[in-house]
């Protein structure tokens, strides 16, 4: 008996610093290991450790365009210019418009 997918949009907080990143994630357990795959949050996690990060589940969907909608709703251009976060760009399948954080530059 398989479950189902679930696709999540979930937080993640350096404990440390307070810099969040948000991201989609597909699965069949909403509380897995899983701590995002996004360049600025990889290196952030082989800095601080994996341990000095917070998952939190904000929002669950049955089926992926719900869930891109709404990182894409909650990722915006402000969102990713901010310099609280690790998201280097727009939320959406694949992202939308590029957005480049200065510090990247």
């Amino acid at each position: 008996m398989s479950s189902k997918s679930i696709y999540t949009v979930y937080q993640v907080t350096n404990t440390i610093n307070h810099k969040i990143y948000i991201g989609v994630h597909k699965t069949d357990d909403p509380y897995d290991d899983y701590i995002g795959s996004g360049t600025l949050i990889l290196r952030a996690i082989s800095k601080h450790g994996s341990i000095n990060f917070q998952k939190s589940i904000l929002f669950s969907y049955d089926n992926p365009t719900e869930a891109y909608n709404k990182e894409m709703e909650i990722v915006n251009e402000v969102f990713v210019r901010r310099t609280d976060t690790y998201n280097l760009k727009v939320g959406g399948v694949g992202g939308c418009a590029l957005v480049i954080k200065e510090e990247t530059r």
